[in-house]
């Protein structure tokens, strides 16, 4: 009996002995969470800090330098560095997003946006496009053949032709089912912009200052490497084989995207963006890209920011790569058969 008694007692010991042992392992375990918690919170608190610190000091360089542009003698550089740095602050949003909440994300891309407009606005007001005309009605007669205008397209080709002096704001506008050629004399360091374009052909030769194209539904455009900047807005079902220093498309669906690109290119409010390396070849090439500037040991074509996607740890599903089984290796070939669905003239290789 005290044999069971003894064995009792050690017995209900060991039990309690167990239960204080667990409960001491577990105020352990908590208060080792806590302490992790409580470093979190600190390191989060202090790269957030960090952050605020560094955008706003960012964002104020650039708001310095937009408000030195105005007085220097060197303004297109001065806005292509900007614009750059504009593009760097955004990147720089978007890789801290996983520790910023919605409302510093949304403060912080306001700002990105304002300086964007600002740059714009400045832009335009100190160094307004270079728009050109086809001037002379040699060369509105000599592209509208190349094109197979015919009489029904008088219109169209008088309102080129005064282009220039009406200052339209497009180089080209309005078109359907035609082919675009612009020759070196006309391209070469210059602005070439477009407009209301369907099932067009746009070859650009040489190596323009930068393209700007808007309302494009199922063209083809294709040109030689570009010194500065493409804009698109509003492209729809298109492909575009270009080479540039930056490139930034808005509001633009199920798009093929040929790029050689030194800068990362941006996509804003688009959707089916697909991407692929420029692969276009013609006898010069390699004098224009010399001519252009174009640093050719950088090449971001694979490479697209997406501003309406800030996540950081999965992919946007606005763009993608183009499949290889897609991508268009011969552009001659493309082209006559481009030409020849939508009954354009016909086109020199």
């Amino acid at each position: 009996m005290d044999d069971l008694i003894d064995n009792g007692m050690l017995v209900g010991k060991e039990k309690i002995t167990e239960i204080l042992n667990r409960r001491h392992k577990e105020r352990e375990v908590q208060i080792q969470a806590a302490k992790l918690e409580r470093q979190k919170d600190s390191e989060c608190t202090e790269a957030l800090q960090y952050f605020e610190t560094s955008f706003e000091e960012k964002a104020a360089q650039i708001r310095n330098t937009l408000a030195s542009i105005a007085g220097s003698d060197r303004k297109a550089e001065m806005f292509a560095d900007t614009q750059n740095d504009i593009y760097d602050l955004q990147r720089y949003l978007s890789s801290s997003t996983f520790f910023l909440n919605e409302y510093h994300i949304k403060v912080c891309q306001n700002t990105i946006n304002e300086l964007g407009k600002q740059l714009d606005t400045l832009r335009n007001e100190l160094m307004p496009k270079k728009k050109f005309g086809f001037k002379t009605k040699k060369i509105v007669k000599m592209i509208n053949e190349k094109e197979g205008i015919g009489s029904e397209d008088k219109q169209s080709k008088q309102s080129v032709g005064s282009s220039c002096e009406d200052h339209i704001k497009w180089t080209f506008s309005s078109r359907t089912n035609q082919c675009i050629e612009l020759p070196v004399a006309l391209v070469n360091d210059q602005t070439v912009t477009a407009s209301r374009l369907k099932n067009c052909l746009i070859r650009i030769a040489g190596h323009p200052g930068s393209l700007q194209f808007a309302q494009l539904e199922n063209c083809l455009v294709i040109c030689g490497p570009t010194a500065r900047s493409i804009f698109l807005d509003d492209c729809v079902e298109c492909k575009f084989v270009v080479a540039c220093q930056q490139l930034r498309c808005h509001r633009s669906r199920t798009c093929d995207l040929y790029l050689n690109v030194t800068s990362r290119a941006i996509i804003e409010d688009c959707k089916g963006i697909r991407v692929a390396k420029y692969n276009y070849h013609y006898q010069g090439i390699e004098e224009d890209f010399k001519q252009s500037g174009l640093d050719l040991s950088s090449n971001n074509w694979n490479v697209l920011d997406d501003f309406n996607w800030l996540s950081t740890d999965k992919p946007s599903p606005n763009w993608e790569l183009l499949p290889n089984a897609n991508i268009i290796p011969d552009w001659s070939s493309y082209i006559r058969s481009f030409s020849h669905k939508h009954s354009l003239a016909s086109v020199d290789n």
